[in-house]
């Protein structure tokens, strides 16, 4: 007995057999398909639907509950991210801060500290420990020796 190998292909070579060869073949898996759940089955028709509707419906429920753990834990972190967002903003607000500061100051820290000590004493301190302040005014500095 002898075979053709050399002659076969896996491709038709006609351009409308191939949209019916596809539709035939299909037809021909969804019988042996349909052909062997019907022999294989566990059990009968009924039976398996509800064991398959059952797990489905458990399913459901699991990814119900894992979307809204996910949801929760997605909010989680955006609170997260939005806390250490606004430190970072903190952070970088004290540190322009304290450079404008130290860039426009005319005199060092010691001289400023010692200025408005000698200030708050001249005017003198309330029985209650207030400084009673009407207004601050800057007094003009002479310009920095270079």
């Amino acid at each position: 007995m002898s075979s053709d190998i050399d002659g076969f292909e896996l491709e038709p070579s006609g351009g409308d057999e191939d949209s019916s060869g596809f539709l035939g073949m299909a037809l021909l898996a969804l019988a042996v398909g349909a052909g062997s759940a019907l022999l294989f089955a566990p059990a009968e028709g009924a039976r398996t639907r509800k064991a398959v509707r059952g797990r489905l419906r458990e399913l459901q429920g699991g990814a119900g509950a894992a979307i809204e753990r996910m949801q929760r834990e997605l909010g989680r972190r955006e609170a997260r991210r939005r806390r250490q967002e606004r430190r970072t903003s903190l952070l970088i607000g004290l540190a322009v801060g304290a450079g404008v500061a130290a860039l426009l100051v005319p005199e060092s820290g010691s001289e400023t500290r010692r200025r408005l000590s000698d200030t708050i004493r001249r005017r003198g301190v309330s029985a209650e420990g207030e400084v009673p302040v009407d207004r601050v005014v800057r007094e003009p500095q002479p310009e920095p020796v270079v």
